[in-house]
């Protein structure tokens, strides 16, 4: 396993001095003053030198390196050595003021201007940096936060960034890429979901990250058991401390394990958790959208593979839905956001009991803005629904669905950690903006002040998976289809699930 991801074990001291980095997202809302700017870096001599020894990995030669895959590719069976086991990754974290640019680029747009902020971000993330980084101060440079691994402590450095070669960049791009690895038909998406049982929906508290699971209450009675994952997150980097200790999933159904996106608090809970010295998760199949990433995604994937799990990417035109049917009458129709960035590009899930009296739904959005995919999608109205993006800003005029008019349960879900930070650019989730979008559209937050959400408890149709301090309340949420249902904390296969569902 490579050091960065483990949660027990602090990874070894860096001697970074030179990284190749990629931009993994940038965190602000619209009365920031600083931007935090979060990088995927690779040991940039470690890489040189490692791609003189496996073509995998060689920087030079396009040509070696693309047969090289082509030959890994078509021994994927006989699981190939992963050439990221090793492989040197970290974490730098950058804060810059509001207007003023990075790296000698220029400055972004004001963050006031939403679909341009976030087409320049889309356009970011494909870009490949070249870092000197220093422990000591040096002129130029910018004080930085270095993490070695998803869960240690950050350590104090000092960078200065340039774009690589176009040739180095290419071949970057090519070793950290999401075409290495088997893409998933529509057809064959949407045969990995059918006939299971969606009785219940579970939100569970992961600290500053996201997992939902769809259960079932059919085949073992009451309690449930996951048939399907939604995302395995986890708080990690900035956020580590925020993630319960222990953290428990349930596999005793081997659910696949949909991910909406590619962000590390979408997928990191496949750390939290070993059973027996080996990583349940890494053992299941995933479904990921086909999407530009950086060296710690990569090494994830390939890490899952390594492990005996299998690893898909689903990659098909904007606009088409697949349908897949479950037990007792309902459905699961998913898609991919049409948005400029990682979060908008997701995919999003709607799982709808057709059948019902007054047909309904629970939608799963991960961190994809509504005006993304709700024109395509069309869901059915919600009675759960968890929050895009932790409860982050949305564009003001986003399409929030609104729940059923008859229907007097409903549940919107926050998910988010315990006194989250972001640094210096002043965003905590849930945020102003984004609890009022979803305040005016008919979702009662009840007890929350619009100018200070995250805490108490909301109450009114809001469930959500912690609070802020002064409180300390925390818990998963388990949503029904008509009403509260039955609150257990669920044991499976000798496991506790994931955490304490303590509300419906």
């Amino acid at each position: 396993m490579n050091p960065h991801f483990r949660r027990d074990e602090y990874p070894r001291e860096h001697n970074l001095q030179r990284a190749y980095a990629r931009l993994d997202h940038i965190e602000a809302d619209e009365a920031s003053k600083y931007l935090l700017l979060a990088f995927d870096l690779v040991d940039a001599q470690w890489l040189d030198t490692q791609g003189q020894q496996d073509p995998l990995l060689n920087l030079e030669s396009p040509f070696k390196r693309s047969l090289a895959w082509k030959k890994w590719r078509e021994q994927k069976q006989l699981q190939p050595h992963n050439p990221f086991e090793s492989m040197p990754m970290y974490r730098l974290e950058l804060e810059v003021p509001r207007g003023k640019g990075f790296f000698g680029l220029p400055t972004l747009p004001d963050q006031r201007q939403r679909s341009s902020f976030l087409a320049a971000a889309g356009d970011l993330e494909k870009s490949w940096f070249e870092l000197e980084i220093s422990r000591q101060h040096k002129a130029g440079h910018d004080s930085a936060s270095l993490y070695p691994g998803m869960f240690a402590d950050p350590v104090r450095v000092y960078v200065k960034g340039k774009m690589p070669s176009p040739k180095t960049g290419k071949a970057l791009s090519g070793i950290f890429s999401l075409a290495n690895l088997p893409q998933l038909s529509m057809t064959d998406f949407e045969a990995e979901l059918s006939n299971t049982n969606a009785d219940l929906l579970a939100v569970y508290d992961v600290g500053q990250g996201n997992a939902n699971a769809i259960l079932s209450a059919s085949r073992f009675g009451e309690p449930g058991v996951p048939t399907l994952y939604y995302d395995l997150g986890a708080g990690v980097y900035r956020n580590k401390r925020t993630t319960p200790n222990p953290l428990v999933f349930c596999f005793t159904e081997k659910p696949t394990i949909v991910l909406s996106h590619w962000d590390a608090d979408h997928w990191a809970g496949a750390y939290a958790f070993a059973a027996h010295g080996a990583y349940p998760a890494l053992k299941r199949t995933w479904i990921a959208p086909f999407q530009i990433v950086g060296p710690v995604h990569v090494a994830f994937a390939h890490e899952v593979l390594a492990k005996g799990g299998k690893f898909f990417t689903y990659c098909v035109p904007a606009g088409l839905v697949g349908v897949a049917p479950l037990r007792h009458g309902r459905q699961v129709r998913f898609t991919l956001g049409n948005g400029p960035d990682r979060n908008g590009t997701g995919i999003v899930m709607a799982v709808e009991a057709t059948t019902h009296p007054s047909p309904r739904s629970w939608l799963l959005t991960g961190d994809c803005d509504y005006q993304y995919f709700v024109d395509v999608l069309d869901p059915l109205p919600p009675v759960g629904m968890v929050v895009p993006h932790h409860g982050a800003d949305l564009d003001p005029n986003t399409p929030v669905p609104k729940p059923p008019t008859d229907s007097i349960y409903r549940r919107l879900v926050y998910s988010f950690g315990h006194d989250n930070k972001h640094g210096k650019s002043n965003v905590q989730h849930p945020t102003i903006l984004g609890m009022s979008i979803h305040n005016s559209a008919d979702w009662d937050h009840q007890h929350w002040n619009l100018l200070a959400p995250g805490w108490p408890s909301p109450g009114g149709d809001v469930l959500a998976t912690c609070e802020h301090s002064p409180g300390s309340s925390r818990g998963g949420a388990l949503v029904g289809w008509d009403k509260p249902p039955f609150l257990y904390v669920a044991p499976c296969g000798g496991l506790q699930c994931s955490t304490t569902l303590t509300q419906g």
